[in-house]
C-alpha cells in the first residue's frame, strides 16, 4: 500500500499537471494568448498604433482575436478610435475554423456594422455586412480578415506551408496566394530576431497591384514582427511590432 508521502506526492503532481493543461493545449495548437501592439505608418507618416489581442474562448480549442485601433490625429479622420474588430474561431488538426466575425467601425448609428456567423456544415455565412443582410455560400476553410492572421500562424506552427487562402472581405470572397521568399535577421523592439519572409498577393494579380510582405518570427510562435503593404514597388503601409505581452493561457475573452 502506498505511503502517505507517496499519496501526497502523487496528488501534488496530478494537481500540477491539471493546472498546466491549458498551457500545453495552447502550445499544441500553435497559439499562445498574447497582446501585440504594432506601430503603423502610411506613406511614411505616423498613423498610430494597432493592438491585437488573442485570448482563449469559453469552448475547447476556441479563441477570440480582437483588433483595436489607436490612430494618430491625421489617421483619426479615416478610422475611429472606437472601432473594434473581432473574430471567433476553433483550431482543429487541419487548421483554423472560423465561427463568427464582427466589425464595428465606431460610428454612432451602426449602419455599417458587420456581424456574421459561419455554418461549416452548409458552407455558408449569414448575418449582416456593411449594415445589410448577408447570406452567402463559401468554400470550406474560408477565413475572414482577422481569422486569417491566426490561420497563418497555426499552419506555420504545424509545419504546413502557407499557400492559398479564401477570405471574406466585406461582401466579397477574395483569394490570396502566399509565397515564401526567404529569411532575414532583423532588429525589432524585442531585439534582433530570425524571421521567415512571405509575400501575399491576390490570386490572378500576377504581381500587379498591392502586395503584402510579412516577417514571421518562429521564436515568437510565428507572430509577425513586421508587415508591409506595397504598391507598384513602393511601400504604402508598414506595421512594426512595438510591444508584446504574453497573457495567461486561461485569459478570458470578451
Amino acid at each position: 500500500m502506498p505511503s502517505t508521502d507517496t499519496k501526497l506526492a502523487a496528488r501534488v503532481l496530478a494537481t500540477t499537471l491539471f493546472a498546466l493543461l491549458p498551457i500545453v493545449a495552447a502550445q499544441a495548437q500553435g497559439l499562445r494568448a498574447h497582446q501585440a501592439t504594432f506601430h503603423t505608418t502610411f506613406k511614411g507618416l505616423n498613423a498610430g498604433d494597432l493592438q491585437l489581442t488573442l485570448t482563449p474562448d469559453s469552448q475547447p480549442d476556441s479563441w477570440m482575436y480582437e483588433t483595436r485601433a489607436f490612430p494618430s490625429f491625421l489617421a483619426s479622420f479615416v478610422i475611429s478610435p472606437k472601432s473594434i474588430e473581432r473574430s471567433w474561431f476553433r483550431v482543429s488538426p487541419s487548421g483554423v475554423e472560423p465561427r463568427r466575425y464582427q466589425l464595428n467601425d465606431g460610428s454612432s448609428d451602426g449602419d455599417k456594422a458587420t456581424d456574421f456567423s459561419y455554418d461549416t456544415a452548409a458552407n455558408r455565412v449569414t448575418g449582416t455586412a456593411d449594415g445589410k443582410p448577408l447570406d452567402m455560400a463559401i468554400d470550406a476553410g474560408t477565413q475572414d480578415v482577422t481569422s486569417i492572421r491566426a490561420a497563418l500562424m497555426v499552419d506555420l506552427g504545424a509545419g504546413r506551408e502557407p499557400s492559398e487562402y479564401a477570405m471574406i472581405d466585406g461582401r466579397q470572397i477574395k483569394y490570396y496566394v502566399y509565397t515564401r521568399i526567404g529569411t532575414a535577421r532583423i532588429p525589432t523592439a524585442l531585439g534582433e530576431m530570425d524571421t521567415v519572409i512571405f509575400s501575399s498577393a491576390r490570386k490572378g494579380s500576377d504581381g500587379h497591384g498591392r502586395v503584402w510582405q510579412y516577417w514571421y518570427a518562429p521564436s515568437l510562435d510565428w507572430l509577425p514582427v513586421r508587415i508591409e503593404q506595397r504598391e507598384d514597388g513602393n511601400t504604402r503601409m508598414t506595421f512594426v511590432l512595438r510591444s508584446l505581452k504574453w497573457l495567461p493561457a486561461n485569459a478570458a475573452s470578451h
